[in-house]
């Protein structure tokens, strides 16, 4: 309540008291009785509409108090309501803000996976082929020293077959191939690297046959 309220709750009951008490004081004079009978009506009267003043001030002083209790009441709700969305759109921007960079760094590291498999993945490959190559050089090493050794081995049995087979047949065979070398134009150096004979044996046999 308002201190324009209580100040006239006040008055009112200091004027009802006052009237009492003056009614009380003057009861034995009849005279003064009925005087005073007519001016406690009056009093009443007037303590009526006084009374009735006081309430319908009350009635508007309680209805503006409650209209500006209402009025910033509101005001206070709607400047709390404002100030709470302000804070949830912030706490929301912080949120966005930290799922955004939750995301950029997510792809970022599935892009550094996919690339380190990708590394990986080429460096086993660079691994198999270099392993193959080598595999490939050492089996066409050994399939060339298998080779070589077949070729010397075939040449060393072949020279030991030749020196082996020193019977007359083996011996008129490289004579006649000595003649017809000969005959076909063949140097005696010639016949002689050919056939892996000496010289002085091809010569002779030149000799020999041509004075026949």
């Amino acid at each position: 309540m308002t201190p324009l309220v209580i100040f006239l709750i006040i008055v009112g009951a200091g004027i009802l008291i006052l009237s009492c008490f003056l009614v009380e004081k003057s009861g034995n004079d009849g005279d003064v009785y009925a005087t005073l009978a007519n001016d406690r009506e009056l009093n009443l009267t007037e303590m009526e509409e006084i009374k009735n003043k006081v309430e319908a001030i009350i009635s508007d002083v309680s209805e503006l108090t409650i209209s500006q209790t209402e009025e910033k009441l509101s005001q206070i709700s709607n400047e709390k309501i404002i100030a709470v969305n302000d804070f949830s759109n912030q706490v929301i921007e912080k949120i966005n803000q930290n799922h955004e960079e939750v995301v950029f760094l997510y792809n970022m590291l599935n892009e550094k996976e996919t690339e380190l498999k990708e590394t990986v993945k080429n460096i086993d490959k660079a691994k198999r082929n270099l392993a193959e190559t080598n595999k490939s050089e050492a089996e066409a090493d050994k399939s060339k020293n298998n080779s070589k050794t077949s070729n010397r081995k075939a040449v060393n049995e072949e020279k030991e077959n030749l020196n082996v087979n020193t019977d007359s047949e083996s011996l008129n065979n490289n004579n006649q191939k000595i003649l017809e070398m000969y005959s076909q134009g063949f140097s005696v150096i010639d016949i002689s690297r050919t056939l892996e004979l000496g010289q002085g044996e091809v010569k002779l046999v030149i000799d020999l046959y041509k004075d026949k």
